[in-house]
């Protein structure tokens, strides 16, 4: 929020949010685009599809009461100015990330109409997220006539929606859990998060079912046993086949024979997270959704199960994903896939899991990203380019961090980025043309950045990365072994989690496109608001853009963008101790190693390393940071040793061992399971 853009929402006591908007003219920005203007303000984006002017306009939400809607929403312009100058306004382009712009971009019948738009008020919309009511629309300050050139700016409003009951609104009756973890996502989402506690859904007394299962073939559960273990005692956990799924749950097919048991689980059972075993087949639902021109899209939409309102085939033709689909966008639970029915492959990445929360080395990796942007369109100078979303990023990103900024221009790219990912780098966003075999400079060789020709020579074991992507098609699972699962199933690092796209990644050139606006909500709910759960922060990204932002092509990003990785994964840096820093290099601290064996059930060795003689304490915290026991308190001698410890007095989960001398501390994770 800039402070010539001020909105502020009043509670009303009927439950109805007001919402103060101002704009200074000062903000508004123009850029030259084939001859044309596109108009650019704080925040704001274009709603209209393709061909219409290319106005922008601002997103708005707020929780609303259980039973209710967004009818509609009531203007009174307090002020407006002509802003000077005769202005030719550019009109809406959405362009797939592999396809040219135009030559000759098409303009709607608005071009030789009246003063556009006709209303500013559009994408009225209410969803359920989770039991809460989350209602949405965009407010257009701008007006202009085509004929004379003028261009209008409202410059303060009252915007008064209108709530009005709604006979059809689903009613849920959820677990605490369940109520409190959407809260604390929503929290980023709706402008008005002090009435989540009094709009939320109605909690039950009591659930006996897990908050966290996983769903595969029969013959996985011994591979997968060590993970349900692992998230017995952080989430609770079960394990469901998809053999006894289809045994005790109808459905057309498959497909939604698994989504029918999440519905149930979800609705009955406390279920918060999912994560699905399978590669393309019998577990993924393929999208028919089309818009305009583009489409149908044909590919991968686990959003199916994330979003469990309704049957997704709302016009009965066996199309799942279409705009006359019933679809509110909003993710009900957190879900990711293991894209595999390959044991080794799937071996591999319940180890690198399990080690991620339970060992990941300490180090600056951890609190290190790298951003690799690309030239998108650069025929139009001075050009659209990858590195424009990566700035934005960057602004989110935390001032203590280390960032990697690989950015081509018209001249070269840097080609390091293999050596930096082996170095170690947690969060990684990279931004080019793409296919299933990866993501691409946009010219000057070697082209690729990362691909199947280069991703098997990182060598960033224990430090695999969240990557993040605009690209078109990296995530496109019908092929086999994409490069997202390829990243996924390098036993040497590669990637812990991975969001890339099935299908195209959509561009508004020159303005930010709805692929880049999810980038930007994922880096910002995951590293500024610390949504730490990757499927939490996946999700809410995802929730945060359909809620705030109305743009050409929003709902098809929105489908085609999937987590492959376990969602209930605590991101690295919001692991137990490493939000404090690695402290003065220059000071040599002392280190301590996982227990072995880890996880520990009795008796265990903790091993440690000291600079020097001294008085030192070694202890065990839980995950809430309380102390739960102490190993040692006193001197230890320089140089390596060994501390034997009993962990059978202490509940299964996850604990950090630390270790505090007067040179420093160090930690280290440790998994009790008995």
């Amino acid at each position: 929020m800039t402070l010539f853009l001020q909105v502020a929402i009043i509670l009303i006591s009927a439950g109805v949010s007001e919402v103060s908007f101002s704009i200074h003219p000062d903000v508004v920005e123009f850029t030259s685009f084939r001859g044309e203007e596109s108009v650019f303000i704080p925040g704001g984006a274009s709603p209209f599809p393709d061909g219409e002017p290319g106005l922008p306009g601002m997103g708005y939400s707020m929780v609303i009461p259980q039973g209710t809607h967004l009818e509609d929403v009531e203007v009174e312009v307090l002020s407006t100015v002509n802003l000077p100058g005769i202005h030719s306004i550019a009109p809406v382009l959405s362009v797939p990330l592999s396809h040219p712009i135009p030559v000759i971009i098409p303009h709607s019948g608005s071009y030789s109409q009246g003063t556009f738009p006709s209303s500013a008020i559009h994408d009225v919309h209410t969803g359920n997220k989770t039991g809460f009511r989350i209602a949405s629309f965009c407010y257009v300050p701008f007006t202009w006539n085509p004929s004379t050139g003028i261009l209008s700016l409202v410059t303060s409003a009252r915007l008064m929606p209108v709530i009005a009951p709604a006979t059809d609104a689903l009613r849920l009756v959820l677990s605490e859990n369940q109520v409190r973890t959407a809260i604390s996502a929503l929290g980023s989402v709706v402008h008005n998060p002090e009435m989540l506690e009094a709009y939320s859904p109605e909690i039950t007394g009591g659930c006996d079912g897990a908050s966290w299962v996983v769903i595969a073939d029969e013959t996985h559960l011994p591979t997968l046993q060590p993970l349900i273990d692992l998230r017995a005692s952080t989430h609770g956990s079960a394990f469901k086949s998809t053999q006894w799924i289809y045994s005790n749950y109808s459905g057309r097919d498959t497909q939604e024979q698994i989504r029918n048991y999440l519905i149930d689980a979800f609705e009955n059972q406390g279920l918060v997270y999912a994560l699905i075993v399978g590669d393309f087949g019998e577990t993924s639902r393929v999208s028919s959704l089309h818009i305009g021109t583009s489409g149908p899209m044909n590919t991968t939409a686990d959003l199916y199960y994330s979003d469990l309102d309704g049957d997704w085939d709302l016009d009965g033709d066996s199309n799942f994903g279409e705009l006359s689909d019933g679809l509110d966008w909003y993710s009900d639970i957190y879900v990711g896939r293991f894209s595999t029915d390959v044991p080794s492959r799937l071996s591999t990445m319940v180890t690198k899991t399990i080690f991620y929360e339970v060992e990941s080395p300490a180090g600056n990796w951890q609190t290190t990203a790298l951003l690799a942007g690309a030239g998108l369109w650069i025929d139009d100078p001075p050009g659209y380019w990858g590195s424009f979303v990566c700035d934005s990023i960057d602004s989110r990103i935390p001032e203590s961090w280390t960032v990697h900024k690989l950015y081509e221009d018209y001249y070269s790219h840097p080609n390091n980025q293999i050596d930096l990912y082996s170095q170690g780098v947690s969060y990684s966003s990279v931004n080019g043309h793409g296919n299933h075999g990866g993501v691409y400079w946009y010219s000057f060789p070697p082209t690729g950045i990362v691909t199947t020709a280069n991703y098997f020579q990182m060598n960033n074991t224990g430090m695999p990365a969240v990557f993040h992507s605009i690209a078109c098609h990296p995530g496109h699972l019908q092929d086999i072994a994409c490069i997202a699962e390829r990243l996924m199933f390098l036993p040497s690092g590669g990637g812990i989690a991975v969001m890339f796209n099935s299908h195209w990644g959509i561009g508004t050139p020159p303005s930010f496109g709805p692929s880049e606006w999810l980038e930007l909500f994922f880096a910002e709910v995951l590293l500024q608001d610390e949504q730490y759960e990757i499927g939490v922060a996946h999700a809410i990204s995802k929730d945060e853009f359909k809620a705030n932002v109305s743009i050409s092509m929003q709902n098809w990003i929105l489908q085609e963008n999937n987590l492959l990785g376990d969602p209930a994964l605590r991101f690295v840096a919001g692991q137990m101790g490493t939000e404090e820093g690695e402290g003065d290099p220059s000071v040599i601290a002392p280190v301590i190693s996982a227990p072995s064996p880890n996880p520990v059930s009795g008796i265990c060795a903790v091993s440690y390393a000291m600079p020097a003689a001294g008085i030192a304490s070694v202890s065990v915290y839980d995950l809430s940071g309380r102390l739960a026991t102490t190993v040692h308190q006193g001197i230890l001698s320089s140089g390596q040793g060994s501390l034997s410890f009993d962990a059978s007095s202490l509940p299964s989960g996850r604990y950090s061992i630390v270790i505090n001398s007067e040179t420093g501390s160090a930690f280290t994770q440790m998994l009790i399971l008995h």
